[in-house]
């Protein structure tokens, strides 16, 4: 039982550190708890972001990779990699995990606006505008800066695509 409450304690002391952008200091106490044989999807899934925010994309994939393979339907670290290949510019693959992540996690405000801005840069707008508007429906008063950028940037689209309708016909 104690080892647990150290476990949690130190655990928390990490995710503070996280919290604060602390990386190097959250990725410490990760990683002492992982040597010390502790396991789970939260464990790994914020030490992968601890990694991704230093810019260690490889060794921050392979945390979020054993954060699924403890738990299948933990959504996170689905979304954690589709940022990942969102900013390899690896289009094709950040929708699949991002879509997998909206599969366990359906209407999660995050992974709609991540998934707008990767159909955007793949030049699909139709798209990124339903992912953009999904976003505003779902996302909570937390976001409110955000939604009113995304806000400017659906219209933006709407009349790109209304320009482009016009220009065809």
């Amino acid at each position: 039982m104690e080892q647990k409450i150290k476990y949690e304690e130190r655990f928390e002391d990490a995710n503070d550190f996280l919290r604060y952008r602390e990386f190097e200091q959250a990725c410490k106490i990760y990683e002492e708890l992982i040597n010390e044989g502790f396991e789970s999807p939260e464990l790994f899934n914020n030490y992968g972001l601890a990694l991704f925010y230093l810019d260690q994309f490889e060794e921050a994939l392979r945390k979020f990779e054993r954060a699924i393979t403890l738990d299948h339907s933990f959504a996170l670290p689905y979304s954690n990699i589709g940022l990942i290949y969102l900013n390899k510019e690896e289009y094709k693959r950040a929708v699949d995990y991002f879509t997998e992540t909206l599969r366990l996690q359906p209407n999660h405000p995050e992974t709609l606006y991540n998934l707008a801005v990767t159909y955007y840069r793949m030049g699909d707008k139709t798209q990124a505008l339903k992912c953009y508007e999904d976003f505003l429906s779902f996302a909570g008063d937390e976001y409110r800066a955000l939604k009113e950028s995304v806000s400017k940037i659906i219209l933006q689209i709407r009349q790109n695509l209304q320009e482009n309708q016009n220009s065809q016909e």
